[in-house]
C-alpha cells in the first residue's frame, strides 16, 4: 500500500525502518506543527525545532519496534513468546503486551469459525517456515495454478469445535498483584505474527497522536497493515484524510511480472486497513511451493481463489484478523460474510477480478 494526505497543504515527513520482518514507515503530518514554530522565530529556527520533534518520534519508534521484537518474535529462541512456547503445562508469567495480543488472538478464534488461530506455529515449521521470510528459498518454477483451485472445505463443524476447543484449553489470568500469566497445553506453540503487526501499528499511532507530547496526525504503515493516528482535539474538528493505493497482488513465484499498478484507491480518516493474501509471502519447500495462510482444518496452505484481501476497521488487529479470515474462506463465502456484517472490503481473486463490498464505496476514489 501507498498512502499520502489530500490536505490543501499538507507537510509531511516520513521515515522507514526494517523491523519484525517488513518495512515499518511512519508518515507524521507536521503541517499544525509547523505553524505553531512560526512566531518570532527565522526559517532555520523553525526548520530545526520541527526535525528535533520528529527525531525524538523516530527514537521512540526504534525503541518500541526493538522492544516488541524482544517479546513476539519466533525466529529468536530467546523472546518471551519462544521462551513461553518452551514452558508448557504450567502457568508462566507474561508482559502485559504479550498478554494483550493473545488474548486478542483467541477472541478472534470462534469469531473466524477457527479459521485464524495463532496455535499454527508447529505446521508453519512442518512446511519450512523456520527462519524469517527473506532467507527462504525463492527457488524459480514454471507458473504456480492461478485458475480456480481446488477449494478446501470451510464449513467442517467438527474441526471448527476442535480448533475452538484447543483454544480453550489455552488458560490466562491475571493475579491479585496485577502479573500476567498464562498456561499453555503440552503440545500447543504459538505464532503472533498475524496479530502482532496490526497490534503495533494500533499502537505507535495512538501513542504519536494522543498520547505524546507530540499530538501529531499520523500514518504508521507496518507491511501493509496501516494504522491511522488522529490527535483528540481533532476528532472534532475537519479531518485529515489519507488517500492509501492499494497495489494489484502478484504470484511472487510466476512468470507474471509485478507492474506495480494499483487495483483501487480508498481515503480514511481514522481507523485502520489490513491487506492479506497468498500471493507475495511465498517459498519453496520441499518440491512444492508454500504460503504463510495456514487453513487450520488441514495443516497445510490454504487453497483459496481469493489472491488478496484488504479490510478496513477500526484498529489494525481487526483489520488483519478479518483479510486473512476472507482469503481462506474464499470469495464467495467471504463476500457473503463481508456483507452480513457490513465490513468494507476489497477482494481480488486468482483470475484479477477486484470486487468491492457496498460498505466500502464511501471511501473508493477508484476502482
Amino acid at each position: 500500500m501507498q498512502a499520502n494526505t489530500n490536505s490543501s497543504t499538507p507537510q509531511l515527513s516520513t521515515f522507514i525502518l526494517p523491523a519484525m520482518g517488513c518495512h515499518v514507515q511512519i508518515s507524521l503530518n507536521i503541517t499544525q506543527l509547523s505553524l505553531q514554530q512560526t512566531q518570532g522565530n527565522t526559517d532555520q529556527e523553525i526548520d530545526q525545532k520541527i526535525d528535533q520533534k520528529i527525531a525524538l518520534v523516530k527514537v521512540y519508534v526504534e525503541e518500541k519496534l526493538l522492544q516488541w521484537e524482544h517479546i513476539f518474535s519466533r525466529f529468536d529462541n530467546t523472546s518471551e513468546l519462544m521462551r513461553l512456547n518452551s514452558h508448557t503445562n504450567q502457568w508462566t508469567d507474561i508482559s502485559p503486551e504479550l498478554f494483550a495480543v493473545l488474548e486478542s488472538a483467541i477472541a478472534f478464534v470462534p469469531k473466524t469459525q477457527g479459521l485464524v488461530t495463532p496455535t499454527l506455529l508447529n505446521t508453519l515449521w512442518d512446511i519450512g517456515y523456520k527462519h524469517s521470510f527473506e532467507t527462504l528459498a525463492k527457488q524459480p518454477t514454471p507458473s504456480v495454478q492461478t485458475a480456480q483451485p481446488t477449494l478446501q472445505d470451510t464449513s467442517d463443524a467438527s474441526k471448527n469445535d476442535a480448533a475452538n476447543q484447543s483454544i480453550k484449553n489455552i488458560k490466562l489470568r491475571t493475579s491479585a498483584h496485577g502479573q500476567h500469566q498464562v498456561c499453555l497445553p503440552t503440545g500447543t506453540a504459538l505464532d503472533l505474527n498475524g496479530y502482532v503487526k496490526g497490534w503495533c501499528a494500533m499502537q505507535l499511532a495512538e501513542y504519536i497522536s494522543q498520547r505524546s507530547d507530540w499530538q501529531l496526525p499520523c500514518l504508521i504503515d507496518m507491511g501493509g497493515d496501516i494504522a491511522i493516528g488522529v490527535p483528540n482535539e481533532q476528532k472534532f474538528a475537519k479531518p485529515i484524510t489519507w488517500a492509501i493505493a492499494i497495489a494489484k497482488p502478484y504470484i511472487a513465484d510466476s512468470q507474471q511480472i509485478q507492474d506495480e499498478e494499483d487495483i483501487a484507491i480508498i481515503h480514511i480518516s481514522a481507523g485502520a486497513v489490513a491487506t492479506s493474501g497468498q500471493d507475495y509471502r511465498r517459498w519453496w519447500h520441499k518440491g512444492h511451493w508454500q504460503h504463510h495462510l495456514i487453513h487450520p482444518y488441514y495443516a497445510c496452505p490454504a487453497k483459496s481463489d481469493v489472491l488478496s484481501a484488504t479490510i478496513l476497521a477500526d484498529d489494525t488487529l481487526t483489520a488483519e484478523v478479518y483479510a486473512k479470515y476472507c482469503v481462506i474462506l474464499g470469495a464467495k463465502k467471504a463476500l457473503q460474510w463481508l456483507s452480513e456484517q457490513h465490513i468494507a472490503a476489497v477482494l481480488v481473486d486468482t483470475d484479477y477480478k477486484v470486487t468491492a463490498s457496498p460498505v466500502i464505496h464511501p471511501n473508493l476514489i477508484a476502482i
